[in-house]
């Protein structure tokens, strides 16, 4: 089909006069398979409505496939996608605005500037994100099926269909075959589409949108597996980030959240302006709403009785009197440099294998998980809210050195301890408000007022003001001998120092009053292991787990771990078991959690069990579990206000579980593919109350509901940072409107909005 002007055009020959509710004004754009209307409702508001054209909605798959993209268009409710009025058999309604086509406003216009671009690519990646839980490949990026309005860009394309440049006839009983306008290095190899599959046609998207042709000289399946992307003309700013979505490794190319990240690192919203797109473009728009009003002038102000009669049925696909020519259009010429618009991507039939150029079958592009109910007309309030992009980042800073965890206080400062110094940020705006020479060995901790407290190397224990950083008295008898807490409650904080003879000791200090409550011997442990010694303050008791240094000659028969319980006052100790068993080991990152009633949460046989940390015995678990089978080798556990226990598990999900009785409540996937998880590749934080909790892994920070376990987004940084930090977990210091989230060891730290 050759390209044409957009907006809106003459009803054809054939063309129904209303469709369902809706009486039509024109045709809007045309694919190879369907045709948007431009229709009214009842109420005379304006709606665009997609009608699948003969063939698609003749055919039993291409019908599928139809309703699957409609279904996907409702999940993918939110910024950058039209508002979905009515999903039916066979037609479906949007909310329309004035807009012009990628492909048109690209041949006509000439390229957007870097600007627009930025918007543009930030917007799809953003859509991309919320998509991915839902679909494995979205497959549906096309110069048509992007739209550019002056309230920003848009996607409305879910799949195959919507993108495909022409459909192919049925041969031999076979299904009708889809041709899709661009190839991916993966497909041309015969492999099945991913998540990286779309940011390779993303990348393509950009270089045609920056210089009006695509990056391959020759737009050969060939070319796109083996040539160089030629980016001359792209921005140079751009180009890094093109690059990379353009790498023939699909494992390197940055995932969407990075690439929305790279090109607007506040978010596509914070850089749409009032005319994001050049001069020429708003005018058209212009144009395009002046005739849209001269047509509801004509007298369009309901159906017509000889309307109404002519209405097609939309359960009805398929017959004589649907919209378009029975055959194929033509697929559009490709632009200079060549947009592989005329190679075929060849897409089998429902179960069929793939074909020579990477296709795939229609049904693997279906949604993973059942699809949302759809909205209709009827329906109150928008969509319910899916897995998707992030809040849009606040601010970002940059520090000059790497350092511990940093720390929110009182909603107004980040305290981020770094290496030589501390710096205090404004938490509203990022800005630097002090930077003092205290060297923390550890995150500071709250103590009254704007007073907070931390063990350093170079003064002892220190207590400094959050709002100035101005010390205000110091401790020097710790000095240089802590290694960080091992856990805090209140103003009580207890961390691990020698006495003068070198001893190992657990010390119990009141950081209010500036003085030592208890010193208890506690056995070494192993140097640089993270969690080999763990605090959990209890009512009467504080729980102590301690993995013991196989060096210490004194206790190597006496079992690999240590549990004791000491008495909350005095340090005396209560109770103490060693133990040799596998429910007992503390490895460098814990498989182990105990709580301040005294659970023990372990990884028993690659499952979740319950214990009572004193006796050993089994509070749930083992033969007695359920559906905790699947929860396989837990990696994380959090217990939240004693009635919620939120536990990851090694294939990656999230695990809502029943403290009684370990029964799951609910299971969710992770919102960004992570793969087998490691001990140490993922932990769970506690937010404020009234904000979410945070799964974190080395790929990304999810947001959880901590109601009902749902994640609610996923944020993964900056393509570089993310690059250079590979590997590396990220940490939350979470206030209730606001997180700043950082990678261990990272210089670069992002402040999103959260409450």
């Amino acid at each position: 089909m050759a390209e044409r002007a957009d907006g809106p055009d003459s009803l054809a020959e054939g063309d129904p006069a209303g469709i369902g509710e809706y009486t039509l004004l024109a045709r809007l754009r045309e694919s190879a398979g369907a045709v948007e209307y431009l229709a009214v409702d009842r109420e005379g508001a304006k709606v665009s409505v997609l009608v699948p054209r003969p063939r698609p909605a003749g055919d039993p798959a291409l019908r599928r496939r139809f309703a699957a993209e409609a279904r996907l268009a409702v999940a993918a409710a939110g910024p950058w996608v039209p508002a979905v009025r009515e999903s039916a058999d066979g037609h479906l309604v949007t909310a329309y605005r004035p807009a012009l086509a990628l492909g048109p406003a690209v041949a006509r216009y000439g390229p957007l500037p870097e600007h627009a671009l930025r918007v543009l690519g930030a917007a799809l990646a953003e859509v991309l994100v919320r998509l991915h839980p839902l679909v494995e490949a979205h497959q549906g990026l096309a110069p048509h099926t992007v739209l550019l309005g002056a309230d920003g860009p848009r996607l409305t394309g879910f799949g195959p269909l919507a993108a495909a440049t022409g459909i192919d006839p049925a041969a031999d009983g076979a299904a009708a075959r889809l041709t899709l306008g661009f190839l991916t290095p993966e497909q041309v190899a015969g492999r099945v589409p991913g998540p990286a599959s779309d940011v390779f046609v993303l990348g393509l998207l950009l270089v045609y949108a920056a210089t009006g042709a695509g990056p391959f000289a020759v737009a050969t399946p060939d070319a796109v597996a083996t040539a160089d992307p030629d980016l001359d003309g792209v921005p140079e700013g751009l180009r890094p980030l093109l690059s990379r979505c353009l790498d023939k490794d699909p494992a390197r190319r940055p995932a969407p959240a990075a690439v929305a990240a790279g090109l607007a690192p506040g978010g596509a919203a914070a850089l749409l302006a009032a005319q994001w797109l050049p001069g020429a473009l708003v005018t058209e728009l212009s144009a395009q709403a002046s005739a849209v009003m001269a047509l509801e002038a004509a007298g369009h102000d309901g159906p017509s009785a000889t309307a109404v009669a002519t209405q097609v049925d939309a359960s009805t696909p398929g017959d004589a009197s649907a919209p378009g020519d029975a055959s194929a259009p033509d697929a559009p010429e490709p632009p200079r440099r060549g947009l592989p618009a005329r190679r075929a991507l060849i897409l089998g039939a429902v179960g069929t294998a793939a074909g020579l150029a990477g296709g795939f079958a229609l049904g693997r592009n279906a949604p993973r998980a059942p699809a949302p109910a759809v909205a209709t007309a009827a329906a109150s309030g928008p969509p319910a809210r899916v897995q998707g992009a992030p809040p849009a980042v606040l601010w970002h800073y940059r520090a000059a050195t790497t350092g511990k965890q940093a720390l929110v206080w009182n909603d107004q400062v980040l305290v981020v301890p770094l290496i030589g110094a501390t710096v205090g940020l404004d938490l509203r705006t990022g800005k630097t408000l002090w930077t003092k020479d205290i060297w923390c060995n550890a995150t500071p901790v709250p103590v009254s007022g704007d007073l907070l407290f931390v063990p350093t190397f170079n003064r002892g224990l220190v207590r400094f003001s959050a709002t100035t950083g101005t010390a205000r008295d110091t401790d020097p008898d710790y000095a240089m001998e802590t290694d960080g807490f091992a856990g805090q409650n209140g103003t009580r904080v207890w961390f691990r120092a020698p006495d003068k003879d070198g001893v190992p000791h657990l010390v119990c200090y009141d950081i209010a009053q500036r003085s030592t409550v208890w010193r208890t011997p506690m056995g070494r442990t192993p140097p640089g292991r993270g969690g080999a010694l763990r605090v959990t303050p209890g009512r009467e008791s504080v729980y102590v787990q301690r993995l013991r240094d196989p060096a210490d000659a004194k206790e190597k028969d006496l079992g690999t771990a240590v549990f004791s319980a000491l008495d909350t006052e005095t340090g005396a100790r209560r109770w103490e078991r060693w133990e040799k068993e596998a429910w007992a080991d503390l490895p460098e990152e814990p498989r182990s959690w105990m709580t301040a009633d005294g659970t023990l949460y372990t990884d028993e046989g690659h499952s979740l069990h319950a214990r009572d940390v004193k006796t050993g015995g089994e509070r749930w678990g083992g033969d007695a579990r359920t559906s905790l089978d699947r929860v396989s080798s837990p990696r994380g556990v959090l217990l939240r206000d004693d009635v919620s226990l939120f536990v990851v598990d090694a294939n990656g999900w999230t695990h809502l579980v029943d403290p009684r009785d370990g029964t799951i409540k609910r299971t969710t996937f992770p919102a960004v593919p992570t793969g087998a998880v490691a001990r140490g590749d993922t932990a769970l934080v506690p937010g404020p109350s009234g904000s979410p909790l945070y799964r974190v892994d080395w790929g990304a920070v999810t947001a959880i509901d901590p109601e009902d376990g749902r994640t609610l987004w996923a944020f993964q940084g900056v393509t570089e940072q993310q690059q250079e930090q590979e590997g590396l977990l990220w940490q939350v210091a979470s206030g209730t409107r606001t997180a700043v989230f950082a990678r261990r060891f990272g210089r670069d730290y992002f402040a999103l909005p959260v409450g």
